[in-house]
């Protein structure tokens, strides 16, 4: 079984958050750094600045399939799951 290294910048991902957050996460958002949870080492985090937001509130999101979770501490940290129809094929 092999391995490969994927590159990609902060940028990048946050676009594609974008995209298939349906805009939870802005187009105009600047990346201003990438986190790393420091006791689930496969967890990373953006720092994102955006004029479309009026709080400093984390939010939290999941991919799974064909799914998207989003929340935040605001409104209670339960997952909202939501089915995307321009989900890529798992190859």
């Amino acid at each position: 079984m092999g391995t490969k290294e994927f590159e990609f910048s902060g940028q990048d991902l946050a676009q594609l958050l974008t995209h298939y957050t349906d805009g939870l996460v802005p187009m105009n958002g600047e990346v201003t750094a990438i986190l790393q949870h420091p006791q689930m080492v496969r967890k990373i985090g953006l720092a994102v600045r955006s004029d479309e937001w009026d709080t400093i509130e984390p939010l939290f999101l999941q991919y799974d399939g064909k799914r998207v979770a989003s929340w935040t501490k605001a409104d209670g940290g339960e997952p909202t799951w939501q089915e995307l129809n321009e989900t890529p094929n798992r190859q």
